[in-house]
Parts: structure tokens; C-alpha cells; sequence
């Protein structure tokens, strides 16, 4: 049979996992915007340019091709303008980024609280105590948290399954610490 220390310890960790994912899910959400919003500027920025270039040219050569192509790039510069106005790509990819920080506050707090469940720091009930207000900080930021989508999902899980994402083996800890801090004497 568990002890309460070990159950306290399991719902802790599922937890600890679930914001753990959901922060990636936000960061990665947040770099689909900021692309779009970088790929659509220059696309605007590019046709804005070439509309101006072409209806200079026709003001001094008068071919039909150049009406053509200007009249199609600046209907290129006007939709990409329509879409960076309807989506507001920079303020998406920034509202993620405040989510995924809130999240990874969470997440240290939840990884400090397993290792005071772990070293017994004080009753499993206090623990628990402290677990289920900050648990119900972390609803409050789920329910403040904009929405993602399935492309930032796949992202996240291959960010932390084929990349190791946020996981450090006992080496690159070490060489991170002072000497007196660290578990294994490398050179």
C-alpha cells in the first residue's frame, strides 16, 4: 500500500507533466505566430514596394503586362495588409509568450514542492495543502491561456520527445555547478 507521501508525490508529478507540455504548447504556438506575422510583413512589405515599382513604369511605358502584373501584386498587398490587421499575429505570439512564462513559474514551483514531498519537509497533509492552492493557481492560468492549435502540439511533442526538451543528464548539470555542488567528479 502507498503512503501518503508517495500518492501526494504521484499527483504531483502528473501535474508537474501536464504543465510542463502545456508550457511547450504555448512557446511553440507563439512561434507560429511570430513567423506568420514576420512571413506576411515582408510579403506586404515586398508587394507594397513592387505595386509602387509598377505604376511608375506605366507611367512611362505603357504595356499591358505591367498593368497585369501591378494590378495583381497589389491586390497581393492588400490581402496580406487584410490579414495582418484581422489577425494580429505579433499580439497572438505575445499573449502565448505570457502564458508559456506564467507556466514555467508553475512548473519550478511544482518541481520544488517534489522534492519537499520527497525529503519530507513537512506533513503529506501540509504538502497537500500547499498542492491544491497551487493547483488552483494553475486552473486560473489554463483558463487565462489563448487558445493553440494541433500544429503547435506536434511541434511540442517533437520538441520534447525526439529533442529532450527541458531534460539535463547528471553531466551537463554538473558542468553548469561549481565543483563543491557537483554529483560527479568530471573534467
Amino acid at each position: 500500500m502507498q503512503d501518503d507521501y508517495t500518492t501526494l508525490e504521484d499527483v504531483v508529478r502528473a501535474q508537474y507533466a501536464n504543465v510542463f507540455w502545456t508550457h511547450k504548447i504555448q512557446e511553440k504556438q507563439a512561434e507560429i505566430y511570430e513567423f506568420r506575422h514576420k512571413l506576411f510583413s515582408w510579403i506586404n512589405i515586398i508587394s507594397a514596394s513592387l505595386t509602387s515599382a509598377g505604376i511608375i513604369s506605366i507611367v512611362f511605358v505603357d504595356q499591358f503586362w505591367i498593368k497585369l502584373v501591378s494590378a495583381i501584386v497589389s491586390f497581393v498587398t492588400t490581402t496580406m495588409s487584410a490579414l495582418l490587421a484581422t489577425f494580429d499575429y505579433k499580439n497572438l505570439a505575445k499573449s502565448n509568450k505570457t502564458a508559456a512564462t506564467k507556466l514555467v513559474c508553475y512548473r519550478n514551483e511544482l518541481l520544488s514542492m517534489l522534492g519537499r514531498i520527497r525529503i519530507k519537509e513537512k506533513t503529506a497533509k501540509e504538502l497537500f495543502d500547499e498542492f491544491e492552492n497551487l493547483q488552483s493557481s494553475i486552473h486560473e492560468a489554463y483558463q487565462d491561456a489563448p487558445n493553440t492549435t494541433n500544429r503547435a502540439v506536434a511541434k511540442a511533442g517533437k520538441t520534447i520527445n525526439e529533442s529532450k526538451d527541458g531534460t539535463y543528464s547528471d553531466e551537463e548539470i554538473d558542468r553548469l555547478l561549481p565543483d563543491t555542488l557537483k554529483r560527479r567528479n568530471i573534467k
